[in-house]
């Protein structure tokens, strides 16, 4: 996973911008574009700003997924390049119906630090990304 941190929507594509209207509505429930989600310190209860970032999920060069984590211990996995919604970070652990998306994200989730150890799934995922590298 690579991790790119997001301060305004200026350098968003269109699929982005979209991605980030979606991941907002699912956290509480406005219908802001980009640019208001990522508004100034005004719009506080409903702005990301400063605490927002894109994760590329990739399988060697192949992208996956992407992955907008905000607001500390939220966010929402896309079928990347899509608005397809896959799964979601909710306080921190991975909130996914699909076990085969669930067993490429946690382990990546692990990999880059993102999945606390007191989760209850980190045992597992911790194992399936040994398996991986082995």
């Amino acid at each position: 996973m690579d991790e790119r941190e997001i301060t305004d929507a200026g350098g968003l594509s269109p699929v982005e911008r979209e991605q980030l209207r979606a991941a907002g509505r699912r956290y509480d429930g406005e219908d802001l574009d980009a640019d208001a989600r990522l508004g100034e310190d005004d719009q506080e209860e409903t702005s990301f700003r400063g605490f927002c970032t894109l994760w590329r999920v990739v399988d060697g060069d192949e992208p996956r997924y992407d992955a907008w984590l905000y607001q500390v211990d939220s966010g929402t996995f896309f079928r990347a390049g899509t608005t397809e919604v896959v799964a979601e970070v909710i306080q921190f652990g991975l909130e996914c119906d699909d076990e085969e998306v669930a067993r490429e994200l946690g382990p990546a989730m692990v990999a880059a630090g993102l999945l606390p150890r007191s989760d209850s799934a980190y045992a597992e995922f911790a194992e399936l990304l040994r398996r991986q590298e082995a």
